[in-house]
């Protein structure tokens, strides 16, 4: 199983409700920066920021629940 890349960000906050929706679908994901964060701050984030995967069969979905709550 691949995990695709979905959203990028360097701000923590839309990391944990982009978590909380995909939970509330049951959406399996990874935030591969998510351990480096913590363990830095938010310096450890730096210009690239953090990046939400989901499974390759969930991405159209996945997108799909982002847009529908303004993420782009």
């Amino acid at each position: 199983m691949e995990y695709k890349t979905i959203y990028r960000t360097t701000n923590q906050w839309e990391i944990s409700i982009i978590k909380n929706l995909l939970d509330e679908r049951q959406i399996a994901y990874l935030v591969p920066e998510e351990v480096t964060s913590n363990a830095y701050g938010f310096a450890g984030l730096g210009m690239l920021g953090m990046r939400i995967q989901v499974l390759e069969h969930q991405q159209k979905e996945a997108i799909a629940i982002l847009k529908e709550r303004g993420f782009s």
